[in-house]
């Protein structure tokens, strides 16, 4: 937990100074967005998407040519539904501190701009909900720590804002042992558990 501290800790300073730096070629500030989430694998049956959201903080490192450097870190909250029944597990919540640095690439006289590239993410939070319960029925599942993939994002550029859509594909196994003993459909087969997300944010 002390490294997500850390890096939580980071993300409220970030976007506590996001606006101060006046310098043409840095750009700080902050992004918001929703997502929809989910997790593939063999592990979990019946994954259906989740409705989240992250913000955070991004830096821009902005070069006289087209090719430029994308930086955030961001709070992520994501996970999965699950169509399991009224006895089943339905939910799983999870938040994640995400770092991700990647090229970016700017076209249409610099109003549009590609990025692709790695992201790391620390696990905070993961819970486990069964049937239409509000109340999490397990917490700090064995889920590893960590999560690294590949991130993709496409963004429009206006004068004071951007528009920015894209995705997150883990490649990390995040399973480490899941069994959720007593509960329907039965886990602990060791497949795999992998995060995938989309998101649709704004950054200012």
């Amino acid at each position: 937990m002390r490294p997500v501290l850390y890096v939580v800790i980071s993300f409220f300073y970030l976007c506590s100074i996001a606006q101060e730096i006046p310098l043409d070629k840095h750009k700080l500030g902050v992004k918001t967005s929703i997502n929809i989430s989910s997790i593939l694998g063999s592990e979990l049956q019946n994954p259906r998407p989740k409705f989240g959201y992250t913000a955070g903080a991004f830096y821009i490192y902005q070069t006289d040519n087209k090719l430029n450097l994308y930086t955030e870190l961001l709070g992520n909250f994501k996970g999965a539904n699950f169509s399991n029944g009224d006895t089943g597990y339905s939910r799983i919540a999870l938040f994640y501190v995400d770092l991700a640095i990647m090229p970016m690439y700017k076209f249409n006289e610099g109003k549009s701009s590609v990025c692709l590239g790695p992201y790391t993410s620390l696990l905070g939070l993961s819970s486990l909900f069964i049937g239409d319960k509000k109340k999490a029925e397990l917490n700090d599942l064995d889920f590893k720590n960590y999560d690294i993939g590949v991130a993709a994002y496409y963004h429009i550029s206006r004068k004071n804002m951007s528009f920015q859509i894209g995705t997150k594909m883990g490649l990390t196994n995040v399973n480490e042992d899941v069994n959720f003993v007593g509960y329907f459909p039965q886990t602990g087969t060791n497949g795999n558990i992998r995060n995938v997300s989309l998101e649709i944010g704004m950054l200012f």
